[in-house]
């Protein structure tokens, strides 16, 4: 019997789901030296252990279908690893819109908890880790779920909606490898190979590279944020006596005098129960910026920490009295940008159904003010980290393709963000031994908050589109599935199905329309541009209107931008300007927000943005 015994990576544990296919990756630690057997399906492959221990077989041709019990034997050591299934494996990487749980979209998709989920998915997600040495071999910790009953809560909604289009597609288990966190840039999920063009961030890896650095960096930003918060606390008690002044809500404080605020206020409202006192309920508050403690009648029924979940407290049976009621919320404004979110929903349910809207004017206390917050530092976005501790033990696994949700974290550098995707494709593909991995990229939908100003986002779109170039690559426009006044919009399922399709044409070869108009050439015809499409359905441009009115806008050679109609005509768009010869380059979408008035094809899909230059005529 081994000295150590057989040892198998996180990923191949129970639940796992193995790529079908001519050949699937085992791999697994024993004693150095030894010969490992491994059967599935009746199917057999051997390994003899390197000098390392490490072992790695393929076996050929599985099958789809399950439950299957794997089994490896070495030496008189057996060891079974039950249930495993074998199907389609896809990693889903990338930042917070890629990791967002099921939780957070339940008040939509309420039907698919009613339900009780969806069988035949399985989701591994591999826990936050940023490691700063070298890469891993195993993840710390990660673990196979299914995507059934109370699993479901905390399963990556899109990884969700992705995994049950294919698997009700294609009648076979899905597998999803999660590899995601909240705010991680590009680099930080490129190996340090793969950073090789760039010395300015692999510098940035060294420095954090030292742990006593890392702990004493860590101390510090603790202790400054713990005096932050409570100097607030010591204004707030010296100001109990403020005015009071009004608010209207939901609303941006900027507009409405507080514009570069950062401290600590107080809002409140009374409202009246005629019906449902004493009922138990539910509060929805939409989102707030920053941190909250929310009260009912001087008793705290939530809190949260920061601004993006949606504040849903409940309200705890015999809180609500018949007549009037007080609401008040204690909030923390840390980098000047303070809001009640728009778009959102501000109201009390009650256990009956009984509905009190929270809209409109309510009284607000300025409590604290003081310099915004420090920019807090996350580890986490370090380069190369997030590949060496989420990324890397996931090489060795058989998948078959690639989707990426990211972009937000790196719009504060938008120019560079093309070389740097385009680079971290190449190392994947390098680093998983296989040259044509399938990459489906997200590209960012509209969003108007909480992210870098001008023409960041039309970059980062762009940048996304031109990493398409590469082969084996898609690129799915999302711009009117986003939501203006949130980072995180809840139409997941939307993404995810655009995403299946481009998955379709891409990975399953099927002969589908996945993406929408595209532009094919501009030219000018007397006074007007004519924007010629390829609508890749067969059919005219469908718009929401007939004329465009916001959406095309037109550059001059000294970079002035001005708004034109567009006229849609089949599958062209006909522009009209005063004076066509200034005409430098021509603009779609060019927004971070561009509102509802787009292009789509008759398939439903809509035209990606643009910025394009124009090729005048020869006087």
């Amino acid at each position: 019997m081994s000295t150590y015994g057989i040892r198998l990576p996180k990923l191949l544990q129970k639940g796992c789901v193995l790529q079908r296919g001519e050949k699937t990756r085992v791999w697994g630690w024993c004693d150095p030296g030894q010969e490992v057997q491994i059967q599935l399906q009746g199917k057999n492959g051997s390994a003899l252990a390197d000098a390392q221990g490490r072992f790695e077989a393929y076996l050929e041709n599985l099958l789809p279908g399950g439950p299957f019990t794997l089994k490896l034997q070495a030496g008189t050591e057996m060891q079974e690893v039950t249930p495993v299934y074998v199907g389609d494996v896809f990693v889903c990487a990338g930042q917070s819109n890629m990791e967002l749980p099921m939780n957070r979209v339940q008040e939509r998709y309420p039907e698919e908890f009613a339900k009780g989920g969806c069988p035949g998915i399985f989701v591994y997600k591999a826990v936050e880790d940023a490691e700063f040495t070298a890469p891993l071999e195993d993840h710390r910790e990660g673990a196979w779920h299914t995507c059934m009953g109370e699993e479901l809560q905390d399963v990556s909604a899109f990884s969700y909606f992705f995994g049950k289009f294919v698997k009700e597609k294609y009648k076979i288990p899905v597998g999803i490898i999660n590899t995601s966190l909240g705010g991680t840039p590009a680099e930080a999920w490129t190996s340090r190979e793969g950073l090789q063009d760039y010395p300015e961030l692999l510098a940035k890896t060294a420095y954090y590279r030292d742990k006593g650095f890392r702990e004493q960096y860590q101390k510090g930003q603790d202790e400054r944020e713990k005096q932050w918060h409570e100097a607030l606390a010591e204004q707030e008690t010296k100001t109990a006596e403020a005015p009071w002044q009004k608010l209207q809500v939901p609303g941006i404080f900027a507009d409405q005098g507080l514009d570069h605020f950062s401290g600590l206020v107080w809002l409140k409202r009374e409202f009246e129960i005629a019906e449902g006192a004493g009922e138990a309920g539910l509060l929805r508050l939409g989102t707030l910026t920053e941190s909250d403690k929310t009260y009912i009648n001087g008793v705290m029924v939530g809190e949260t920490g920061y601004r993006y979940p949606p504040r849903r407290y409940q309200i705890p049976e015999g809180l609500l009295k018949k007549g009037k009621n007080e609401i008040a919320i204690r909030l923390v404004v840390r980098e000047g940008n303070g809001r009640v979110t728009p778009e959102k929903a501000y109201e009390l349910v009650t256990k009956t159904g009984v509905r009190i809207p929270l809209e409109g004017t309510w009284d607000c206390q300025i409590r604290a003010v003081s310099q915004p917050g420090q920019e807090l530092i996350f580890f986490s976005r370090i380069p190369s980290v997030m590949f060496q501790g989420m990324t890397a033990p996931c090489l060795p696994y058989t998948v078959k393709g690639a989707v990426w949700y990211q972009g937000e974290s790196n719009d504060v550098a938008p120019d560079s963000y093309e070389a740097l995707l385009k680079n971290m494709i190449r190392d994947w593909r390098a680093h998983w031994k296989q040259e044509k991995l399938p990459f489906i990229i997200i590209q960012l939908p509209n969003c108007d908050v909480d992210i870098a100003p001008g023409e960041a986002w039309p970059k980062i779109r762009q940048a996304q589109s031109r990493a398409g170039e590469l082969c084996d690559t898609a690129v799915t426009v999302n711009l009117d599935l986003g939501e203006d006044y949130d980072l995180h919009p809840l139409n997941k399922e939307g993404v995810a199905r655009r995403a299946f399709l481009a998955a379709q044409s891409l990975i399953y070869k099927e002969n589908v329309v996945w993406e929408g108009p595209v532009l094919e050439e501009i030219k000018q015809q007397e006074r007007d541009w004519i924007l010629q499409f390829d609508t890749r359905d067969g059919n005219a441009l469908e718009p929401q209107g007939k004329t465009l009115e916001q959406v095309f806008e037109i550059m001059d050679e000294k970079g002035n931008i001005q708004s034109v109609p567009g006229l849609v005509c089949e599958n062209r768009v006909i522009l009209k300007c005063q004076d066509t010869e200034t005409v430098k380059a021509v603009r779609y979408a060019w927004k971070s927000a561009p509102g509802k008035e787009l292009l789509y094809n008759r398939a439903g899909l809509p035209a990606g943005p643009f910025c394009r230059e124009t090729e005048r005529r020869e006087r």
